[in-house]
């Protein structure tokens, strides 16, 4: 006989979602249940800007409360789709990691199986960027220097690259002294091969799956943790830097965990000890943005293909782990480091 399925965790609710907002050591929490929760440009403590579409609020399709982040991504379109939100961790800039400290991001996000199934003509889609905190005094009409785009030394971005159909992370805009721009997380396992998700557990998530025909990426013959349509998946990034040292931050970690909608969190990267571009020393950067967006490196506008949708919902920053979804009243599970 087939054995039952595993029980689901508790659907997301109004009430599970504020009980992870009012948990000890978090610092930022948006629902995204009106425009005011997206008001703004850049300058601006939060906002949003424009790409061949924009960002907007959907009351008709949210995890929780009453409405959720919603980007269009229309046929014909070149890299900046939809735009982008982004928002500081705290409204007076006083929330923002420099060395030897450490933070977690949660959010929910959902893809229309109209994106999942496309096949872009492009690099790659992006799912958030976190970055350097802007300084006091950014407003719309500051000077350079207070105000920090998406592109810095110590950005950390999450990224479905080369359209493989799962996320992987990468590193810095600029590079450092001894890391290059752009610095893949992939972890060497022979001089060929490499693993592109390091945390999955064998068959592992390997990038010469990507050369078999047809591709073994996913189970039963691989193991990477992908992409589900029509469902609202969670997602968590932890950042622990170490000392800075000029223009890095040595010894740092960072790590990433996925779950599908109902069920618990899994691991799927865990990176470190690496070192983190942190910027020149004299800037005293220090993480304190998150951008979310459907940004897709080189894609080509003049691509004919279906109108697809992203959503995003529940974003939390805090100090420590955030419990998974349906399961805010448990204690969180301790970090895989001290």
């Amino acid at each position: 006989a087939v054995p039952p399925p595993p029980p689901r965790a508790a659907a997301s609710t109004p009430a599970d979602f504020q009980a992870r907002c009012n948990a000890p050591g978090v610092v930022l929490c948006n629902g995204f249940d009106s425009a005011a929760d997206i008001a703004g440009t850049y300058g601006d403590n939060r906002g949003t800007l424009p790409g061949a579409a924009a960002p907007e609020i959907d009351a008709s399709v949210k995890a929780s409360g009453a409405g959720s982040l919603k980007f269009t991504i229309p046929s014909n379109s070149a890299a900046n789709t939809s735009g982008n939100f982004f928002t500081n961790f705290s409204r007076d800039l006083s929330v923002q990691f420099g060395e030897n400290s450490e933070f977690y991001i949660q959010w929910r996000q959902r893809f229309s199986p109209e994106f999942l199934n496309t096949v872009f003509q492009a690099g790659g889609w992006k799912q958030v960027i976190i970055g350097t905190g802007d300084k006091p005094g950014c407003s719309p009409r500051s000077t350079k220097g207070l105000c920090y785009a998406s592109c810095t030394p110590m950005e950390l971005v999450v990224q479905n690259t080369y359209q493989r159909g799962f996320p992987q992370l990468y590193s810095s805009c600029t590079g450092s002294t001894s890391s290059r721009a752009f610095a893949p997380f992939d972890q060497a396992v022979s001089a060929a091969d490499f693993k592109l998700q390091n945390a999955r557990p064998a068959p592992y998530c390997l990038y010469s799956q990507g050369n078999t025909n047809p591709k073994t990426y996913f189970p039963p013959r691989g193991n990477c943790f992908g992409y589900f349509p029509n469902e609202w998946m969670t997602f968590q990034i932890h950042v622990k830097m170490g000392p800075r040292a000029g223009d890095e931050f040595k010894n740092s970690y960072g790590d990433l965990w996925i779950a599908r909608e109902g069920k618990p969190s899994e691991p799927v990267i865990s990176w470190g000890p690496y070192i983190l571009p942190a910027g020149p020393a004299a800037e005293d950067q220090r993480y304190g943005k998150i951008w979310l967006l459907p940004y897709n490196t080189s894609k080509n506008p003049n691509q004919v293909h279906p109108v697809g949708y992203v959503w995003y919902d529940e974003l939390i920053v805090s100090l420590e782990k955030i419990p998974d979804p349906g399961a805010a009243s448990a204690a969180p599970p301790p970090s895989p480091r001290n």
